[in-house]
């Protein structure tokens, strides 16, 4: 997966309203919301893949030093634009950047991001201080074997892009993240709106 695919997938994404909440999920108002994660002033909170920027302002607006870092620059200028000097938002891999950072940070999170694009061993704990706090949340695996999948997004001019996928069950995240070291990890399948009718969200949290 390159930068510039998903320069073309932020050229096809709109902004709209800002959120009133923090969601993990891709349905407004539903699910668990900001307590997944330690927020609040004197805390330090990352987001790996922020797009829009909507729960990167939210958490911005606790009182948290909150930084966000995006592979695509397309993304980063529209979510600087939506919310003007809020956000402290970076172009970058997810994975470079967690490998620089000595335990800096309250808070990890990924909504929908680099969590779900990036190869699990690149995502080292050692940028959460003790007791941090890592949580993500994607679409759950729908049959697929564990592992990387090859998948096609549509752009701008809905040409199909080419974007890789790490597909694991909660159990699965579990172990991988008590083997890499956090002490606690749980994950869940969150049921979508009944209303909705369609594909729930997964959602995981780990304590460093």
């Amino acid at each position: 997966m390159t930068a510039e695919t998903w320069d073309r997938f932020g050229l096809r994404s709109h902004g709209g309203p800002a959120w009133d909440r923090f969601e993990w999920t891709q349905y407004n108002q539903h699910g668990p919301g900001i307590e997944l994660i330690t927020t609040g002033p004197g805390t330090r909170v990352l987001e790996l893949g922020p797009g829009k920027g909507d729960n990167l302002a939210f958490v911005t607006k606790t009182g948290s030093t909150a930084i966000g870092v995006d592979v695509s620059a397309v993304q980063v200028e529209r979510a600087k634009a939506r919310f003007g000097g809020l956000l402290d938002i970076r172009v970058g891999r997810a994975e470079e950047f967690l490998a620089e950072s000595e335990a800096e940070f309250d808070s990890i999170y990924s909504v929908f991001g680099a969590v779900w694009f990036t190869d699990p061993g690149a995502l080292v704990r050692r940028a959460l201080k003790p007791g941090g706090r890592f949580a993500f949340s994607h679409l759950p695996p729908s049959g697929e074997c564990p592992g990387p999948h090859e998948y096609d997004m549509y752009g701008p001019d809905d040409e199909l892009l080419p974007i890789t996928r790490w597909c694991y069950r909660p159990y699965m995240w579990e172990a991988k993240l008590l083997e890499a070291g956090f002490t606690s990890a749980s994950g869940q399948r969150l049921p979508c709106p009944p209303e909705k009718e369609t594909i729930g969200t997964l959602i995981v949290e780990a304590t460093a």
